[in-house]
């Protein structure tokens, strides 16, 4: 009898090890799909792109995916077939359980590893904050106090909840320092954090965490972040004139320059050709430069743009595909744009990120007693 039960000790052991072992496995159930529909496993490359890692054929509402040991540590999505939604989970050791239906398939349950039961108390979490801001949004507009009063309230509530998500996301990181949900969701934020930010984020985790995804990009934007910020020298680069000659940064030493990276396609960069003009005309004579740097590739979009909006100054592109993946925008780690620097004469940056108003009243402080 011992041995006997030894022997099916044993044999648990193995079915169990090899229902997870060292394998990532995703079992899924959709409702309301038949016959073979074809799974998609994608990641996400961009805030509207994805690349297509995997794929498997569902029949009747049933699959199953394996995902190498080299995709483990980041989140997928599913895609079926040409529907729009897609369900969410992290590839990590162990079994991926998937049920949901074709009909609401954001809404399908994800559970059966650690990082994907912590996404779901996540996903939860933010559905109650969601409740909370409707319910007491509803409360203030519903009020008779003043407009102005109201937009107080509004950003209370806003200051507060967000004050309750940075909150969980760090409870979550002293909870397991392993982990990479909230990993990911800082990451999430990378766009908006400062260099600083993204060190003291880094430190909460371990570092076997080092060669993640995640965890090398906002490592990489922190990287970038240090040589950009005010008090350290602006990067020197060179990029192609409106005459088709070359033009440095550095070649601007000696005068206030704001540094002014833009487009023809981008709207908001236009309107704030408004402010830049506005401070070009009031300081130029008493020492100011604008450089605008363009994320065009095609000139004649770029000089259109440029007699268009009455832009005398000093311009530049590299005249490449692929806007803030050329290497002038990787340099300043640009996402988005308008992105604006202000550099003294000695090319050391003074401020960066600041638009419209707030532009205008610091470049007046720069001149005002000159």
């Amino acid at each position: 009898m011992k041995k006997f039960g030894g022997l099916m000790y044993l044999l648990c052991m193995l079915i169990l090890s090899g229902c997870s072992g060292d394998a990532c496995n995703v079992d899924g159930k959709m409702s309301d799909f038949s016959g073979e529909t074809t799974v998609y496993l994608l990641r996400r490359t961009g805030e509207f792109t994805h690349d297509t890692l995997m794929q498997t054929v569902m029949k009747d509402g049933s699959f199953r995916l394996e995902i190498p040991r080299d995709l483990w540590g980041e989140q997928y999505s599913l895609k079926f077939g040409d529907k729009r939604s897609s369900v969410a989970f992290f590839a990590e050791q162990g079994n991926v359980r998937i049920e949901g239906s074709g009909k609401t398939i954001y809404d399908a349950n994800v559970t059966g590893t650690p990082a994907n039961d912590s996404w779901d108390r996540y996903q939860k979490f933010m559905l109650n904050i969601a409740k909370q801001r409707n319910l007491l949004g509803k409360e203030i507009g519903n009020s008779n106090e003043s407009d102005s009063i109201k937009r107080v309230k509004y950003t209370q509530l806003f200051q507060k909840l967000e004050g309750e998500i940075e909150r969980y996301k760090d409870s979550l990181a002293q909870a397991d320092a392993n982990s990479v949900v909230p990993l990911l969701l800082y990451h999430q934020s990378l766009q908006l954090l400062k260099y600083d930010e993204i060190d003291r984020i880094l430190a909460k985790f371990t570092p076997q965490l080092a060669d993640n995804r995640y965890y090398k990009e906002l490592k990489a934007q922190a990287d970038v972040l240090r040589k950009i910020s005010p008090g350290v020298m602006a990067p020197d680069f060179e990029v192609k004139t409106v005459d088709d000659g070359t033009i440095k940064l550095s070649s601007f030493r000696g005068k206030y320059l704001i540094l002014d990276f833009w487009a023809s396609w981008c709207a908001p960069c236009r309107e704030e050709t408004v402010y830049i003009k506005d401070i070009y005309n009031k300081f130029h004579d008493a020492g100011l430069e604008v450089f605008s740097v363009s994320l065009d590739d095609k000139k004649a979009a770029w000089l259109k743009a440029i007699e268009e909006d009455g832009m005398i100054w000093n311009h530049g592109c590299q005249l490449l595909k692929g806007g803030k993946n050329t290497p002038v925008a990787q340099l300043y780690g640009i996402d988005g744009i308008p992105a604006i620097w202000v550099i003294d004469p000695e090319g050391k940056i003074l401020a960066q990120g600041l638009k419209g108003e707030e532009l205008v009243a610091f470049c007046t402080g720069l001149f005002q007693n000159k």
